[in-house]
């Protein structure tokens, strides 16, 4: 049998400055290839795994660990950083915090500098990377110029420059909208078709997660791992709401309509469930009767009336442009959009923190 890439066994740490430990008991194997989501509410002890596998701890984080953990079959902590950057990737949330160079193209080729690569194969790593994360086009802007899902691809070239072997995402969706988070989730997929790379995904959004196939998911709960199960069979169970990760939105549909979540129906993805022409009729006749509840409620008063309004944080561009819209009583309104949409900047205003050009 194949050995694992990486191999936690009996694994424990704890911070220096705690107390307690973070990490207990961790048993885990993950093999070359595979696909796998490590999920968990804040403070689970998720990115501490993380941070043990690509050295940070304990080489930037101190403290004290028992047990075993194998990274490509030598001991991580007789190893350093520098060693383990050329196996394992790592990309942060915060994208702006991992740039180095002045312009894309010597961001990428940071790794390879670092390594006295000749400039002439740098530049052709440089192309070969850039060309498979989608970015060769934009080699000369400046990272902090560029959208978050085109500084997500910079980051990205950047480990794979080194060809490692496992590509470790720690919360890439936090500051991304939706859109954005789906199109990071397709890159990383696509990345992975294309390398056959180990992927680990460190991320609570589990359904913008799931746009794509991953293996199985790790649930992790106070410092323990309390699940290891192919997709479809954790989702089948209710451990992810036992222990606070939000359950995908169809799901919350599907049980309001009366039918039951199991591994048959393949859960999933959305475009993948199978359900029957009964079933279908069940969730159509629920949608409807949500619909005609909405539809029948009587409207309250108005409490909050915008008309026409326009704002700009500079005199020659409009951050909002002509809105206007009307909140009655009662009512529950989301307000939503991709990120520069300009949702934060209409709270500002409603709330009274900016003041409108016009309207």
């Amino acid at each position: 049998m194949t050995s694992p890439i990486i191999s936690f066994q009996d694994y424990g740490f704890q911070y220096r400055a705690q107390a307690e430990s973070t990490l207990r008991h961790i048993n885990l194997d993950i093999y070359s290839g595979e696909k796998v989501l490590i999920a968990g509410t804040s403070g689970s002890g998720k990115s501490t795994i993380g941070n043990c596998i690509n050295g940070l701890i304990p080489f930037a984080y101190s403290g004290e660990s028992t047990g075993v953990l194998l990274v490509d079959g030598k001991e991580a902590k007789q190893s350093s950083i520098f060693e383990l950057s050329h196996i394992v990737g790592t990309v942060l949330q915060d994208t702006d915090g991992q740039f180095i160079g002045l312009t894309v193209g010597e961001d990428i080729a940071f790794a390879a500098e670092n390594d006295c690569v000749p400039q002439e194969e740098m530049k052709q790593l440089v192309d070969k990377v850039s060309a498979l994360v989608d970015i060769g086009h934009h080699l000369e802007h400046a990272p902090h110029e560029l959208s978050g899902g085109q500084k997500q691809r910079v980051s990205l070239a950047g480990v794979m420059i080194e060809e490692v072997k496992v590509l470790l995402f720690d919360e890439p969706l936090a500051n991304l909208d939706p859109a954005a988070g789906r199109t990071t989730i397709e890159l990383i997929d696509m990345v992975h078709e294309r390398t056959g790379a180990a992927v680990l995904i460190i991320e609570h959004r589990l359904e913008d997660v799931l746009w794509r196939h991953m293996d199985r998911i790790i649930l992790m709960n106070e410092g323990e791992i309390i699940a290891d199960l192919p997709t479809a069979k954790l989702l089948a169970e209710e451990q992810l709401l036992e222990h606070g990760i939000r359950e995908p939105l169809y799901f919350t549909a599907l049980r309001y309509a009366g039918l039951e979540i199991s591994e048959a129906i393949h859960p999933e993805h959305v475009e993948r469930l199978v359900l029957s022409q009964t079933d279908k009729e069940k969730v159509r006749n629920w949608y409807q009767m949500q619909k005609a509840g909405i539809h029948s409620r009587q409207q309250g008063e108005e409490l909050l009336c915008v008309e026409g309004l326009t704002f700009g944080y500079t005199p020659d561009s409009y951050t909002l442009q002509d809105v206007s819209f009307a909140i009655h009583k009662g009512e529950m309104v989301s307000i939503v959009g991709r990120n520069g949409a300009g949702k934060s900047t209409l709270a500002k205003l409603i709330c009274g923190f900016e003041k409108p050009v016009s309207g």
